[in-house]
């Protein structure tokens, strides 16, 4: 599995973060109570208001891994009831079940059998409701759709097949949630949609790494004090890396001539030209870049000494 599925593995420690900043759960819900019953907000009780109401009636749901199925359908019908607040917190809850159910998702998909049957069956592009029509097998079908009600979505690498969290979905929650998870969804969303690495090789252009980075940059800075920071650090840390790095299969310095890659002096150069505002990521790969065409873009000591106080290596 490359390192940015570590680091989204490595963010279930937010998990315990958010929840215990949660209000304590009511116990709106019976333990019998049906989805149907439970996508039905708590009856109105005196001093309570229905946006409350509608808040309480998703927790049994959001902290239960095994109920994401019904905590989805749930927020989807009403998360404009219950204003930003009450929305942010419901759809970080919502990660945060998707992230603690993860483990036992790969699980199942790292069976031999479940990987051999969608090695056969898998074309590039296919999802996991694709795949769930392409199988003939009752049970695998049921777990694919399973996977997919519980808001996941398929990814590939190293030869094998797990899920990640289809962060895509989360989009239509970012009229109701506070700037910051506004941000946060779109930031993730790429990563869902468009992972930067896999095989240990870059898969994205190197103006697409600069360009993530900045973007992680600004939200650090706008939201110091969110409840995501420390996951949009991580992303900001590893495309820091990869920015002077590169990875083992596209190192930013050809391994033959020790040359910088051509694309990534073309993106980086075009970015410092045309970027403006204050940025420690920009003035850092501005110094860079000033000396490696001093050292006509070979990699040296002096770059390598560079680059490792810049941005010192997670390997």
């Amino acid at each position: 599995m490359t390192k940015k599925y570590s680091i989204v593995t490595a963010a279930l420690a937010s998990v315990l973060t958010l929840l215990l900043t949660l209000p304590e759960p009511a116990s709106v819900l019976g333990a019998g109570s049906s989805p149907a019953k439970a996508a039905a907000p708590a009856p109105l009780t005196p001093g309570t208001s229905h946006a409350e109401a509608v808040y309480k009636a998703s927790l049994p749901l959001l902290l239960s891994p095994s109920k994401l199925p019904e905590a989805i359908s749930y927020l989807n019908a009403n998360m404009y009831a219950v204003g930003s607040y009450r929305a942010t917190i419901m759809t970080l809850s919502l990660e945060n079940a998707q992230k603690a159910a993860l483990p036992a998702w790969e699980d199942k998909f790292y069976n031999s059998i479940i990987q051999r049957k969608l090695t056969d069956m898998y074309e590039p592009g296919d999802s996991l409701a694709q795949l769930a029509g392409k199988t003939k097998n009752a049970n695998l079908r049921l777990m694919l759709r399973r996977a997919a009600a519980c808001g996941y979505k398929l990814e590939t690498a190293e030869g094998s097949f797990f899920p990640v969290i289809d962060y895509e979905a989360y989009r239509k929650y970012k009229p109701y949630v506070t700037a910051d998870i506004r941000d946060y969804i779109s930031i993730m969303a790429v990563e869902s949609n468009f992972p930067s690495n896999k095989d240990n090789g870059l898969v994205i252009a190197w103006a697409e790494v600069a360009s993530r980075a900045l973007a992680q940059e600004a939200f650090i800075a706008d939201y110091p004090r969110s409840n995501r920071i420390g996951i949009v650090k991580q992303l900001f840390k590893m495309y820091e890396t990869d920015t002077f790095y590169g990875l083992n299969n596209t190192p930013l310095f050809h391994y033959d001539n020790l040359e910088m890659d051509l694309e990534a002096q073309k993106a980086y150069g075009a970015i410092l030209a045309k970027t403006t505002g204050k940025s420690a990521y920009l003035e850092k790969l501005d110094g860079f870049m000033k000396l490696a065409k001093e050292h006509d873009f070979k990699l040296t000591d002096e770059i390598e000494l560079y680059r490792r106080q810049a941005a010192p290596s997670q390997e």
